[in-house]
């Protein structure tokens, strides 16, 4: 019985020594929560064009599209930087996945083979400019009509303006006559300098074009109105983002606009 006692005292020293000499067992892995998950890094290419973003006399990069895209990206847990090119470029760099997303964009079958669009954030409407006090071009009664005159009308390259405008630049009896610019404040000196009879540009654009440069005297909005409002959006890379990311912005948005910070930034840049 002593010898029996004495084996089963020596199995349990062995077994103590085996176990407490053995390493621990690892910790399987936490699954990630929301905080691990949201953290993303955009690039958000960007043309002049005040007041959503322009360069300030510092050199700062500000307007009313760049606020509320940090402020999106803040909410959506994303940081974001900036990329200066023209609009024709940006859309270029955007189907490539150069640069991560736009804004202010027209959401079209055709954009939606390369590019994801958030929910519309706020409306865009433009409006006919020309050369204060030219009845000429002011007794005009439409668009088609200035160009049966054989007026000249600048455009910025890669803009839509609706379907009504781009039939008018797809067809051949006006070829020539719709001038296109690089960047839209181009036009603005192309009109005073006689190059073109009207430009079309963004009705807030072109107002703050005119306050900035002190054209108050020289160029003035067409009581014709060119186009209605029409929705735009962010322009997200299909090569580059995620939906997942696209939907942070869009519930991003609701919040800034339930909290009133959207009509904060907003007054800011529009009055």
């Amino acid at each position: 019985m002593q010898a029996a006692y004495r084996l089963l005292a020596l199995l349990l020293a062995v077994f103590c020594i085996a176990a407490c000499g053995r390493e621990p067992a690892e910790t399987p892995a936490s699954p990630p929560t929301e905080a691990t998950t949201a953290g993303c890094t955009l690039t958000m290419g960007w043309d002049p064009w005040e007041p959503y973003h322009y360069m300030d006399p510092k050199g700062n990069l500000q307007g009313l599209d760049v606020e509320l895209v940090r402020a999106m990206a803040a909410e959506a847990g994303c940081s974001v930087s900036f990329e200066r090119d023209n609009w024709a470029s940006l859309l270029g760099r955007i189907r490539n996945g150069d640069i991560d997303l736009i804004s202010g964009a027209t959401r079209t079958p055709e954009r939606d083979e390369f590019a994801m669009f958030s929910s519309p954030y706020r409306i865009e409407e433009f409006g006919l400019f020309v050369r204060r006090g030219d009845t000429k071009v002011l007794d005009a009664e439409s668009l088609d009509a200035m160009l049966d005159a054989g007026m000249k009308i600048g455009v910025t390259d890669a803009y839509l303006y609706g379907s009504e405008i781009e039939a008018m630049q797809d067809d051949p009896a006006y070829e020539g006559q719709f001038i296109i610019a690089e960047v839209g404040e181009t036009n603005a000196t192309r009109l005073l300098d006689r190059v073109i009879d009207a430009y079309l540009e963004d009705v807030i654009v072109g107002t703050s074009i005119i306050r900035r440069r002190g054209l108050d005297g020289d160029v003035e909005l067409h009581p014709l109105a060119a186009t209605g409002g029409s929705e735009v959006r962010l322009m997200f890379s299909n090569a580059s983002v995620s939906r997942e990311v696209v939907a942070r912005f869009d519930s991003a948005l609701t919040r800034l606009r339930e909290s009133g910070r959207y009509e904060e930034i907003e007054g800011q840049y529009i009055r």
